[in-house]
């Protein structure tokens, strides 16, 4: 005898709506509650929010590990301070024996006179040496100043800092010293020449640094890689 089955679908899940009662149900409202929330693994307060226009500056050239600023003050100072301790004894030196010759033919005939008189004398050199030493300071402050603006404008045109900007701007640097005080044209070469030797005295120690702490010009580099070549070749032949 058969008996008759009957299959009974599963009870309808009840859906609790936030609309108020009386108001149809449509699709667009559905909608609206969807994209109201947002679902995320990320807490809202660790998420940052980062100003994609700020502009970040590119790294400075540096040299003996300073930047153009420091740098150029260490140099100016260094030169001033060369250069006023130059000018201090040459003026101190100038003014001593011109108060000598001044006062040759009036020796004092007592002791103190003669005390007196060496007193004036120190007098005379310490002022005629500051006043020497304060002019020579600003000149060569002034030309270290030069100096370092236009190694360190190679430097910035180039994007690289390295002995062959120092260089030209040492014989650049002689060659405005010598127009700016006419010197004849012996010590016009003498001043350029000097320039390009003090040029290449700091250029080869920056680079020299450079090297030293891992990071070396891009002359080396490319020596460097032509001597590896070489070998590599000479290998292949043998």
């Amino acid at each position: 005898m058969e008996k008759n089955t009957q299959i009974t679908a599963p009870p309808t899940p009840r859906v609790e709506t936030l609309l108020s009662p009386g108001l149809p149900l449509s699709s667009s409202s559905l909608h609206s509650k969807e994209q109201e929330y947002t679902f995320s693994n990320v807490p809202f307060d660790s998420i940052t929010n980062y100003d994609q226009t700020e502009q970040y500056e590119a790294p400075a050239i540096l040299r003996a590990g300073l930047a153009t600023k420091p740098r150029l003050v260490l140099m100016t100072s260094i030169g001033s301070i060369w250069g006023f301790s130059i000018g201090a004894f040459l003026g101190g030196k100038q003014s001593g024996l011109q108060y000598l010759a001044e006062n040759a033919h009036k020796l004092p005939t007592t002791v103190q006179g003669w005390y007196f008189y060496h007193k004036t004398k120190n007098y005379r050199m310490m002022l005629g040496g500051v006043k020497r030493g304060v002019r020579f300071a600003g000149k060569t402050g002034g030309l270290c100043l030069l100096y370092g603006s236009l190694e360190a404008a190679l430097d910035d045109m180039r994007g690289e800092a390295d002995v062959m900007n120092s260089v030209a701007a040492g014989v650049t640097t002689g060659t405005v010293f010598s127009a700016l005080t006419r010197l004849t044209r012996g010590s016009f070469r003498y001043s350029v020449v000097f320039g390009a030797i003090f040029g290449l005295a700091a250029g080869g120690l920056s680079d020299l640094h450079r090297f030293a702490s891992g990071n070396p010009p891009s002359y080396i580099s490319k020596l460097t890689l032509l001597i590896d070549d070489k070998k590599k070749l000479d290998k292949k032949v043998e």
